[in-house]
């Protein structure tokens, strides 16, 4: 399902969030560098228990001890697999998906307080108790606590001998003008309107105190419990059905469903966060046994190659009880994007087109993924569908029965309707028939492909007319293999059956004759017989060949999609994999990527072989080892022009050995990456808690220009009063092991300061290399420290490193992330975590200053907050936001949010923008309070407003705190944006009580640089700051901070 919605600014505004993360314990690592919100960072624990954190390219995985990560993507994908569960996933027995890190976030995996499972094939498990049996996969569904998840893991590995787990993901939710579309008023008027047939809605529940859905639901059951009631909150389910079966008494019949006569079966396996894939099975079977002949399943997820349990289970359920399952194609808009389950055989999968009959621009194209069939099979109205509304969906509209949603999941429903009417009309039709003749009656587009509409759109009267039904209602003639014979052909049956008691001809046409032929141009159907006809397949081009097969007899035409696909110049590439220590026998983890198209192959298997086009590889072995060991093996650069092997030789590898010249100091992380670049960035990374743990081997025969290799590691004394980080990196090649013994003589040290803002408080700095042509980079995080700390950190080698340090309170809550930009090490000072905090005009990405006029919008973006040294980042510990905009003196709009764009008047104007945050949380900066007036224009292009912001940097210790009766000096950084005028004047107020007084204090110039100084109380408590500039330019700028710093 799709609201109608604008994205474009949340884009532009989100694109330049500012802020980093941070992890609160010792020895984890995360590619870096981008800029985030605190919404933007995620965190999740995997079944091993292994706790990792995202914020947008960034990966941390905090180390457990003696196990290794490797750390590859796949397209949109990102894996984090432990050294320990390769063994099951090459046995076959846990699903990929549960080291999915981008699937897990994607179902919010996060925010729950247990891992939700499915065991497929097995019914007794060690260790896990069954939630609900699934009879359908010959299964059960549990859960695991998050919180158990490491302890349970020693136990669970070795009890999964037989059968699957699998995650139980979540799947999407993806009529005045549509119905009639369909021809359902036709069929009415014969008295077909689906009664006595009831349809199965799985989703997210029906009201069916609507007036249009007023005694419809004949039985209903809450298959999501655990989530929520069964209301339908999200308004989806309740959409769907009286797009189905809805009578439009709420308009006078306008919004009338297709089957207005039918009743519903209510299963609800989706909740406002999805649909659990245990709940949609126990759906499913309740369905099939309840005796429904038709069931709408309006939801999906990214198909994978192979059979999931959804697919097996409409398979299974369409062949045991005769029933037919329609399902949403999805709406990811590309090519071979059909989603599950609508990719199963058995299921009738529906693309959208609009109200005029176009396809859809979001609605998922074929063919199926893996052997190129044909789906979606048909499509259905599904943009801008009105349809009735949920009194509990909560849309910020009141009153309104009726709602207008966009997607396949509202074309689906239009198709499982006429089903319900085609079931009335033929009671004694199987699934099957019904299936064939809706979609073989579908009228084509011709402005549509057949990936984007299969036969054609619905049209019910073509259905219920037409004697005759093809079988199969598709034919897909599969994969030609390359190198393809001259007369390479493929036949196929195809078989018409005729309902009538007169015998029908048909004259047969197919519309791309040089790839597909029939062995006659008319056939003779005799009455309530069938006929045969050959169809031969001979594909002349590389690549998906695709038509239709027109059988037009006296009633009219039936439709039957075909395809064929020819694969490319492409051959067998054989890899084998030798463990390091023959007799050994570790576990292997290979992938292999077309450096030009990106496509990629997985192997778990120490022998495998992967048909491939011809083109350039990057191949990558990873073999964990019986010893403890990993053995990273690239092959940066291999050509495939014929059939080709690889061998991926551990016995060549050698051991990676970074040491410092300090004996206490203990290993926290190491590294090795092979990164490539060019039209699609290439990623091979592992990650050990020791130097000596990781071994590589360059297997490469030649110099690859774009290739980069980076090596490094982390020590840390057990006091943590020294830290060390080495790391190089070299372009052209990787390596064959990497020794680096670090010297005195080669380190810089740099005594690094962290202040405290909240008393209990620890911190954490991490620290990521930061290489040239590598957009992300993993890092390491440093062990923590309880604030405040002084700790000496040393650094070696030639990389650079960008950093970040976060505070958390005591139940490990981040309180304030902050980050400094790339830099070579010198022999220095640093503070961190220093008052006063605030919000600068120093933009996270140059390219999308803080404040700026793009044609007549205003964009904010006040996402960077800073301490005094300038380090931007973000405080989780805000808990209000609130900004106003104001023209001419007027308010014209308020938001609560630090991320707005506001819409302004044409022309010139003296704007005004007020922003206030709340921290109560927090020790100091407990409010901030910012504002700048300027002169603004129309823009034509998205421009930084010209203005600059003051803040305060006092003198202080490292608990923020200064003495009590004593003088604090006050350096007052400024910070500028666009062509901003040179300030004239700078004032600066004091209080003492919060901000209920004010007192003013001297502030002086000096070479440019603004200065003032505070007699503080002579008694412990706080000091609030204010400060109003105004520039050349007549822009004023305040801001204002209540408990800047603390005395004693």
């Amino acid at each position: 399902m799709r609201h109608r919605s604008s994205a474009a600014l949340a884009l532009a505004l989100l694109v330049a969030a500012g802020g980093v993360l941070g992890i609160p314990a010792g020895g984890a690592a995360f590619a870096a560098p981008a800029t985030a919100t605190p919404a933007d960072v995620q965190s999740l624990t995997l079944i091993t228990g292994d706790r990792i954190t995202v914020d947008g390219d960034r990966t941390l995985v905090q180390p457990r001890k003696g196990i290794q990560f490797f750390q590859f993507r796949d397209g949109k994908h990102r894996y984090v697999v432990p050294s320990d569960a390769a063994p099951l996933l090459r046995a076959d027995r846990l699903d990929q998906r549960l080291f999915d890190v981008s699937t897990l976030l994607d179902d919010d995996v996060e925010k729950r307080a247990d891992l939700p499972l499915v065991m497929a094939d097995a019914n007794v498990v060690a260790g896990l108790s069954a939630t609900r049996t699934l009879s359908a996969i010959d299964g059960f569904a549990t859960k695991i606590p998050v919180r158990d998840l490491a302890a349970r893991w020693p136990s669970l590995k070795t009890s999964l001998k037989q059968g699957k787990l699998w995650l139980d993901a979540m799947r999407t939710p993806t009529l005045d003008v549509s119905v009639p579309r369909t021809g359902a008023p036709e069929a009415w008027a014969r008295g077909l309107d689906g009664t006595g047939i009831t349809v199965a809605v799985l989703d997210s529940g029906v009201d069916d105190t609507h007036p249009d859905l007023a005694g419809k639901v004949v039985a209903r059951k809450n298959f999501v419990a655990d989530y929520e009631d069964a209301r339908d909150v999200a308004g989806h389910g309740t959409h769907v059905a009286s797009t189905i079966a809805g009578t439009g008494a709420a308009s006078g019949g306008r919004y009338r469903g297709v089957a207005p006569g039918a009743h519903l079966l209510d299963g609800k396996v989706c909740a406002l966060i999805g649909c659990p894939e245990s709940a949609i099975l126990d759906g499913m079977r309740w369905a099939a046994e309840s005796g429904v002949k038709v069931v709408n399943m309006s939801f999906g997820s990214t198909d994978t190659p192979g059979t999931d349990p959804i697919e097996a289970a409409v398979n299974e359920l369409s062949a045991q009880y005769d029933m037919l399952f329609v399902v949403a194609a999805g709406n990811d808009y590309g090519a071979q994007t059909v989603n599950s389950p609508g990719s199963a055989d058995a299921a009738l999968t529906v693309g959208a087109v609009d109200k005029d009959g176009a396809p859809a621009d979001y609605s998922s194209k074929g063919p199926r993924l893996g052997d190129y069939a044909v789906k979606p099979e048909m499509t259905a109205p599904g943009t801008d569908i009105t349809a009735a509304r949920s009194s509990y969906l909560d849309d910020g509209t009141t009153g309104d029965p009726y709602v207008t949603f966009s997607g396949t999941s509202m074309a689906t429903p239009h198709v499982a309707g006429a089903a319900a009417i085609m079931t009335q009309a033929h009671p004694d039709w199987t699934s099957e028939q019904r299936k064939g003749a809706l979609i073989g009656s579908a009228r084509p587009d011709a402005r549509a492909t057949l990936e984007e509409q299969g036969a054609g759109e619905l049209t019910i009267p073509g259905a219920l007319d037409e004697p005759i039904t093809a079988a199969p209602a598709t034919i897909g003639f599969g994969f030609r293999k390359y190198p393809q014979a001259a007369d390479d052909r493929v036949t196929r049956t195809l078989t018409y059956r005729n309902v009538s008691k007169d015998p029908v001809t048909l004259k047969l046409t197919v519309d791309t004759a040089s790839v597909f032929a029939l062995n006659t141009d008319t056939v003779t159907v005799p009455g309530n017989g069938t006929a045969t006809v050959e169809v031969t397949a001979h594909a002349t081009e590389v690549g998906l060949s695709s038509g239709r097969i027109v059988a037009t007899g006296p009633a009219g035409a039936v439709q039957t999609p075909v395809s064929i696909f020819r694969e490319q110049p492409s051959a067998d590439l054989s890899l084998t994999t030798r463990d390091r220590t023959p007799g050994s026998p570790g576990t292997a983890v290979t992938f292999v990527e077309n450096v030009a198209t990106g496509q990629q192959f997985v192997s778990y298997e120490p022998a495998t072989t992967m048909r491939v086009p011809f083109g350039k590889y990057f191949a990558a072995t990873l073999v964990f080892e019986t010893d403890g060991t990993s053995t990273l093996m690239v092959n940066a650069e291999t050509t495939v022009t014929g059939p080709k092997h690889l061998d991926m030789d551990g016995r060549k590898a050698r051991p990676t050995g970074i040491t410092v010249p300090d004996r206490a100091a203990q290993p926290v992380a190491a590294f090795a990456q092979a990164f490539l670049t060019g039209d699609h960035q290439i990623d091979a990374t592992l990650q050990g808690d020791r130097p000596g743990q990781l071994f590589t081997a360059d297997l490469g025969s030649t110099r690859v220009a774009n290739l980069t290799a980076q090596f490094n590691a982390s020590f840390a004394r057990p006091d943590n009063s020294a830290a060390y980080t080495a790391g190089w990196y070299q372009n052209g090649h990787f390596a064959t092991g990497y020794t680096k013994h670090v010297g005195a003589r080669d380190l810089t040290a740099v005594r690094t300061e962290y202040a405290a803002n909240t008393p209990g408080a620890s911190g954490q700095r991490s620290n990521f290399p930061a290489i040239p042509r590598i957009p992300y980079a993993y890092g390491t995080a440093l062990p923590s420290t309880t604030l405040p700390a002084v700790r000496t950190e040393y650094y070696a080698g030639d990389t650079l490193w960008n950093a970040e340090f976060a505070e958390y309170d005591a139940t490990g809550q981040s309180l304030t992330t902050l980050d400094e930009p790339a830099a070579r090490h010198h022999d220095r000072v640093e503070r961190w975590n220093g008052a006063a905090f605030a919000y600068p005009l120093t933009p996270g990405l140059p390219e999308f200053p803080t404040i700026a006029r793009r044609q007549d919008e205003l964009l904010v973006r006040l996402t960077n907050y800073s301490d005094a040294a300038g380090h931007l980042g973000f405080s989780n510990a805000e808990t209000n936001q609130h900004m106003t905009l104001s023209r001419n003196g007027q308010v014209v709009d308020q938001r609560d949010s630090s991320l707005v764009g506001f819409d302004v008047a044409p022309g010139k104007a003296r704007l005004r923008v007020d922003y206030s945050s709340t921290q109560p949380a927090s020790r100091l900066s407990t409010r901030i309070d910012q504002s700048w007036e300027f002169t603004s224009n129309t823009t034509v292009a998205e421009t930084a407003v010209p203005l600059t912001a003051v803040g305060f940097a006092p003198e202080l210790d490292l608990t923020n705190t200064a003495r009590a009766g004593r003088l604090t000096a006050i350096a007052l950084p400024v910070t500028s944006q666009g062509k901003a005028a040179k300030l004239r004047d700078v004032d600066v107020d004091v209080s003492f009580d919060d901000g209920t007084t004010w007192h003013r204090t001297p502030v002086v110039s000096r070479h440019g640089e603004w200065v003032t100084s505070v007699l503080n109380p002579p008694h412990p408590g706080f000091v609030s700051l204010r400060a109003t500039a105004t520039d050349a330019a007549g822009n004023r700028t305040t801001a204002r901070i209540l408990r800047a710093y603390a005395t004693k």
